[in-house]
């Protein structure tokens, strides 16, 4: 999958009003810089307790799938169950077996980690169409993460290198806990320099 270059980063920090130093860091953090696997499937992380939250959208009582789920679905964030890398795709595709839409809903995708269940709001049919275009190229990430930065009123945080504002609102309340705030604040400072 071909690289971001730095007149992609150019490009949408002018959409932005922001520097590309910011987008590059957020998009270590989130993802190592890269929104692929070497098998150039998109990264994904599964969130199980949001897997809950999609069923229960849908009108399906999460619990009575819970037995031998344990470890894709639970009422409560919890790092526990990750397996990071292609092992997700393991996670999600167990949880397609329960429901694909609420299991499509429930990852985060690609170089900016944007979950699935933001489909719509960004501008997309469904959560498959979001998908299909986050796994076409690194570009098509980024230009999900302009709309993404500008739907969400984060704008001005990324722009004032606001990161404990930036990472509240970007990757929840445990952004603290998982110091969100102060890695993109040293990944900034290594591009900036």
């Amino acid at each position: 999958m071909k690289p971001l270059t730095q007149k992609d980063y150019a490009d949408a920090a002018k959409k932005l009003g922001c520097e590309t130093a910011a987008i590059r860091a957020v998009a270590e953090v989130e993802s190592q810089g890269s929104g692929f696997l070497p098998d150039d499937s998109p990264k994904i992380l599964f969130e199980g307790h949001q897997f809950w939250r999609e069923l229960e959208k849908q009108n399906i009582d999460p619990t009575m799938h819970r037995h031998g789920n344990e470890d894709i679905l639970y009422p409560n964030w919890e790092r526990g169950h990750y397996k990071g890398g292609i092992e997700e795709y393991e996670r999600l595709n167990k949880a397609v077996k329960i429901n694909e839409e609420a299991a499509m809903r429930s990852a985060s995708w690609g170089t900016f980690q944007i979950m699935g269940y933001h489909a719509e709001t960004l501008g997309f049919k469904d959560v498959f169409d979001f998908t299909f275009f986050i796994a076409q190229s690194e570009r098509n990430n980024l230009m999900v993460f302009v709309r993404f930065i500008k739907k969400n009123g984060l704008t001005r945080y990324i722009q004032a290198l606001d990161w404990e504002g930036f990472a509240k609102r970007y990757n929840g309340p445990s952004y603290a806990k998982n110091e969100y705030d102060l890695k993109m604040d040293r990944a900034y400072k290594k591009y900036s320099a």
